[in-house]
């Protein structure tokens, strides 16, 4: 709260500072205003020279700086407001210095010096500042553009040329701002009021700047414009150029571009080293108190660490406690499992479920990845699949091929992220008939019937495509296929993580397997089951797992 205090306190400062600055501008003018019998004067021409050429250069020299910086900041940043900027003081810089050579008294510059052209390169010089500010405030801070910035200084002394050339040598195009003996025109006046009315706009723009961005840089703008405001006032009002009134105009000139000077030099080289000390600060605070830290956050790292290992053994509890028991009946029909995961969490799942008095419902899956993601992912398939399957029994449309096809819509509809997809084998066992009925969901393993009366008999009728988040491209066809089965039969199925786990195994392969299953066909399932877990743990001994490894066997 009372950080908060004191930044709303910063930035009431930062308001009434303009405020007071209008209230002292406002001031002085009134008091010119009442008192300028008593205070107007003609200065002798060679003092005013001096003192008018000195604050022209100084005006002129900063014009040059912040050109200078601009152009080569840009080369760092590419911002485009830097571009304007850096234009707007080359060309305003250049007509300056045109202004001050013609003023009347000096020598000239290739032509005699008057107060016409002096007043003309004036207005112009004036018109370019006001317009190149606005410009730059409308565009957005931090708008970054990759164009050339040496077109646009060639643009620009092109500009100062031309002006130059009709100035000079053909001021008769432009309309008279200074009639000798007679003062301003209508139209010199005019434009200046245009010039402050656009300034006070551009003022508008960068407080909403600062209002933004809290950054004290647009407020040294706002303040420099603000006194270019009053100088344009004053020059509304010299009779003579060589009065007070213009001399004044001329301080406030000044003033008001070392303003500006300090805010553009302040807001791109002296914010980034700003900020490069209170980083070399914080670097050398965390150096000196390094060990502390490192033994502070290894501290913090060790029990956050011990909080997430506990978080995850619940996860696992909870994910293993959805998976059906290893031994277990339902329905006269024996089911052994084997589930070996890689981390605390399995990418793999399966399942037995009573679908009706005659059917039951069966399952295995391989999820992407592994860990807490995938297993997230399995709990999903577990109710999908399960709901799926059972939502239309009674009106004849029990099938896992419809069961994966809604289950392949929900699973985009879930908009989970592309690199997830499930491949998944999903049958139906008819207790009556003893028909399986099989749908693969791109699982890239093939099941197995084993069979005491057959031969070993591959399940591979049914070629499905991977739930995965194609549905706005591609919906894919489930085809199921069937097996006729009788009492002894076997169905393994099994995960990848069984046959392609181990870099160097000698038994577990997919051929290994298959032998075992050839060579073991008279055995019950729980001896299958227990033949191929020997092999697993042996391999486990030896090597660790990279796959999570999942087998089921389903004994009729």
């Amino acid at each position: 709260m009372i950080s908060l205090r004191e930044k709303r306190l910063n930035i009431d400062k930062n308001y009434i500072s303009v405020y007071y600055l209008w209230a002292m501008l406002i001031f002085s003018f009134y008091i010119l205003g009442v008192q300028g019998e008593k205070y107007y004067t003609i200065f002798a021409i060679h003092p005013f020279l001096y003192y008018h050429t000195l604050l022209e250069f100084f005006s002129i020299v900063i014009y040059f700086i912040i050109f200078t910086i601009t152009y080569y900041t840009y080369q760092k940043n590419k911002r485009l407001r830097l571009l304007v900027f850096s234009s707007t003081f080359f060309m305003v810089g250049f007509i300056d210095f045109f202004h001050t050579m013609n003023y009347e008294g000096m020598p000239g510059f290739f032509i005699h010096s008057s107060a016409t052209t002096a007043t003309t390169y004036w207005i112009i010089g004036r018109l370019i500042f006001t317009i190149g500010l606005l410009i730059a405030a409308l565009i957005p801070i931090h708008k970054k553009t990759e164009q050339n910035r040496n077109y646009y200084v060639l643009g620009s002394a092109v500009a100062v040329s031309l002006i130059f050339y009709v100035v000079n040598y053909r001021i008769e195009w432009i309309p008279p701002m200074f009639v000798e003996g007679k003062g301003m025109t209508p139209l010199k006046i005019l434009l200046e009021y245009v010039i402050m009315l656009l300034t006070a706009v551009a003022i508008f723009f960068y407080l909403q700047d600062y209002k933004k961005t809290k950054n004290i840089v647009f407020i040294k703008i706002v303040q420099g414009l603000s006194f270019a405001i009053f100088a344009e006032i004053a020059f509304t009002l010299y009779v003579n150029v060589h009065d007070s009134y213009n001399m004044l105009g001329h301080i406030y000139k000044v003033i008001s571009c070392y303003l500006i000077f300090r805010g553009i030099f302040i807001y791109n080289l002296d914010t980034p080293y700003i900020k490069l000390q209170k980083a070399r600060e914080i670097i050398e605070n965390y150096a000196k108190n390094l060990k502390i830290l490192v033994e502070e956050r290894t501290e913090e790292l060790e029990k956050a660490n011990k909080e997430i290992m506990k978080e995850l053994e619940y996860a696992t509890r909870i994910q293993q406690s959805l998976l059906p028991p290893k031994n277990f009946e339902l329905q006269g029909i024996t089911f052994l499992s084997e589930y070996i995961p890689c981390e605390n969490m399995s990418g793999d799942f399966y399942d037995v479920y009573k679908i009706d008095d005659e059917n039951i419902g069966v399952y295995i899956a391989d999820v992407a990845g592994h860990g807490p993601s995938a297993a997230m992912m399995t709990i999903f398939t577990e109710r999908v699949i399960k709901s799926k399957t059972t939502e239309n029994i009674g009106v004849g449309n029990l099938s896992c091929e419809k069961a994966l096809l809604e289950f392949y819509k929900e699973f985009n509809d879930a908009n989970f992220p592309d690199e997830m997809h499930i491949a998944a084998l999903h049958g139906i066992y008819n207790t009556k008939s003893q028909i399986f009925t099989y749908c693969s969901a791109g699982l890239n393993t093939t099941p197995f019937l084993v069979s005491r009366e057959r031969e070993l008999e591959a399940l591979q009728e049914s070629k499905g495509f991977p739930i995965c988040n194609l549905g706005d491209l591609y919906t894919p066809e489930f085809q199921q296929a069937k097996v006729q089965l009788q009492k002894g039969d076997k169905i393994v199925l099994y995960t990848d993580g069984l046959v392609e786990n181990f870099k160097e195994n000698t038994l577990v392969r997919q051929e290994t397997l298959e032998n075992i299953l050839k060579d073991h066909r008279e055995a019950s399932g729980i001896q299958l089951r227990e033949i191929i877990s020997r092999g697993i743990a042996l391999e486990i001994k030896n090597s660790s797992i990279d796959d999570d490894i999942t087998l089921l066997i389903m004994e009729i």
